[in-house]
């Protein structure tokens, strides 16, 4: 048993750790709009943290709350995508829809338009910006959203706050351990 153990331990300690880390994190709320900016460092080339990021189709290996996506139409540069997550706080679950505008901008910039008509939001924009950085990649998320559900003033947003700093420590060991398995 005591050899089981240490081979174990051993295993733990030569397996490699995640070395990304969240930088910055910030939600704040205007009126109905979720104002979100989150800043990462990926230990994992620029090239693969981009490609990872941008396959619509495989958004749920990347996230827990991300329980389908899809590309529902490609033009060029731009995909329509669908994705559905779902969010538990204490005993209420809730699954989201949306149905999004995908814009690969160059440089390392992804922007994301909410369609309100097929979306639980009334309104979202997100920019993602991956970049090079000394220590692997830099990923920095900007984003406004206007859920049509309602959230609970005050510890709706602080909820949001944790929830999305748990989903970017998911996010970061993710995309790391999948950038070190390269296609």
């Amino acid at each position: 048993m005591a050899r089981q153990l240490t081979l174990l331990l051993l295993l733990c300690l030569c397996a490699p750790l995640p070395a990304g880390e969240v930088l910055h994190s910030q939600v704040r709320r205007d009126g109905d709009h979720f104002l979100i900016h989150l800043q990462m460092r990926i230990d994992a080339p620029p090239g693969r943290v981009y490609q990872l990021l941008s396959d619509y189709a495989r958004l749920d290996q990347l996230s827990n709350v991300i329980i389908r996506s899809r590309i529902l139409e490609r033009n060029g540069n731009r995909q329509r995508i669908e994705v559905i997550s779902e969010g538990c706080v204490l005993m209420f679950c809730r699954r989201v829809t949306q149905v999004q505008v995908a814009t690969a901008l160059g440089q390392g910039y992804i922007r994301l338009i909410d369609d309100p008509e097929h979306s639980d939001f009334q309104s979202g924009r997100t920019l993602w910006h991956i970049a090079p950085a000394d220590d692997g990649t830099h990923v920095t998320l900007s984003a406004d959203l206007q859920p049509r559900f309602w959230v609970p003033p005050v510890i709706g947003t602080a909820i949001f706050k944790h929830k999305l700093l748990n989903e970017s420590t998911t996010l970061i060991n993710n995309l790391e351990q999948q950038a070190r398995h390269a296609p």
